[in-house]
Parts: C-alpha cells; structure tokens; sequence
C-alpha cells in the first residue's frame, strides 16, 4: 500500500512539473488530500489538517494589513493583521473599496491601515463603548453585531443585525463588499452558514475569518461549511496558526493542532 502511495505521488509530482500553471492549481488540491479522503468520510481527526491549508499559487501578492504586539510572560506575538490579496481583479480599488469590519475590540490598526490604502471602512461591534461615530474621516463605527437575523432580546442585550439588513442600513444592498473580515471569537460559524444559505457572499470580492475549533464533535460540521464556502468559489489564499492558541484545546484529546486560525479567501467570479 506505502509503494503504491509513492508511486502515486511520485507521478503527480512529475504532473506537477509538466503542466502549466492553471493546471498545477487544480492537481494540487486533490493531491494534498489525505489518503482516506478517496475511500470514504473522514474522522474529526483526519479532518484537522484541511482547516489549515492554502493553496500557494492562488495569490502571487498579499499584504498584512494591520497587526499589534502582544506580550506574554511566555510568548510575544503580532495579532490583528489581516491578509489581504493584492492581484487585479481581487485587489481592493483605492478610494473606491468598501471594507466590512466585524469585530474590533478597541483595536484599530487593521480598520486604520486598510484606510490609509484608500477604502472605506465600516466597523461593527457590540462589546465596545466607543462614543464616536466618526473614528476617522473613512472609518465609520457601528455599535451593532453580526448575527444570523436581527436580535435586539439576547442575554447580552447587543444589537445584532443579519448581513442583509446591515446592507439595507447603509444603503449597500447592490455595492460590492471588497474585503470582509470577522473575528467574532467563536460566533462565526452560524453565521457563515447563514451566509452560504442566503447567497449573501457573492457581492464579497474577499473574506477575512478567525476560525475556533475547540469542540470535536462540530468539527464536521465545520468542515463542511468550509467545503461549501470553496466550492462556491471562494479560493483559500492565506492560512496561519493563531500563535495565542499554540496550547490548542484539542490537546486533551491527544491531538496536535491549532484551535484557533487566520484564514482568508478572494471570490474566483473576481479574478480576471
């Protein structure tokens, strides 16, 4: 079976190098695919590698816009950058680019730095008291949250709005979106599936997600939402381990792994 498997692959190495660019794209997501993977479903083990995969030749240009130093006794790190595609057709246009913000915390540097290129920016979070509308001259704050419908009765007493109605608020239901980001610890995989039910990507150019997998039993799940949101084509750029989450809290059940990761996606319709 190991000799086979190497034959295998040791052909679609030579593929690899034989065939042309757009090619190669397309070998490559079938070949870093697990073994099992072509024999039947996968368990919530095998599943984990997928969720931090990229595919390498989807983006030649990308920039990390935004980012803070932390400092921990034990670690210090950059957190809050967001990597953005920079190739025609995905690329946000300078002074034309409409960005959506949700999740902020307090922490600017990603909403001022995407500013500073030329977008404007419309940030969203419930949890901040922050008294201005107005942060800067293109950088508009809502004190409002993302949900999968509106709902001002949660336990929290926050304003959640759907993505639709957001749109119809700021009079955005025709505009395109060019880079959506959220990071909304943990609350982002109802409303991505919302999302994917009602269609609500297809005017997004790119998207921006701190995904958490801490609990095994939803990792199908996730995984699956992940494969809808690809194969309606979204292609993943960019994917990186959240480096505050390296004691993953899969380790009591003796897996390795990040729980916590920055993945990013350009829309396919886009690419010219």
């Amino acid at each position: 079976m190991i000799d086979r498997w190497r034959q295998s692959a040791l052909v679609s190495f030579i593929c690899l190098v034989l065939l042309g660019y757009h090619q190669q794209k397309l070998i490559l997501s079938t070949f870093y695919l697990p073994p099992s993977t072509l024999n039947g479903s996968l368990t919530w083990k095998e599943m984990l590698p997928f969720f931090s995969r990229r595919d390498i030749l989807a983006c030649k240009t990308y920039y990390e816009f935004g980012g803070v130093i932390n400092r921990l006794p034990s670690l210090t790190f950059l957190d809050g950058q967001k990597s953005v595609c920079l190739d025609q057709g995905v690329a946000p246009v300078p002074d034309q680019c409409v960005v959506y913000s949700f999740g902020n915390n307090g922490e600017w540097s990603f909403d001022e730095q995407i500013e500073s290129y030329g977008c404007y920016v419309y940030v969203f979070d419930p949890s901040v008291w922050y008294w201005k509308h107005h942060h800067s001259k293109k950088v508009l704050f809502y004190r409002v949250g993302i949900g999968e419908k509106d709902d001002e009765r949660n336990e929290r007493h926050w304003k959640i709005m759907s993505l639709t109605s957001l749109r119809q608020m700021l009079n955005h239901t025709n505009t395109i979106i060019d880079y959506l980001k959220m990071d909304i610890e943990g609350g982002e995989w109802p409303v991505l599936s919302r999302w994917l039910d009602d269609g609500d990507l297809l005017n997004v150019k790119q998207l921006a997600m701190e995904i958490h997998l801490e609990n095994p039993e939803s990792i199908p799940g996730k995984y699956n939402l992940l494969q809808r949101l690809e194969a309606s084509g979204f292609t993943r750029f960019f994917a990186r381990e959240n480096p505050y989450t390296t004691d993953s809290y899969l380790n009591k059940y003796n897996v390795t792994g990040p729980s916590c990761l920055e993945l990013a996606w350009y829309n396919t319709k886009f690419v010219r």
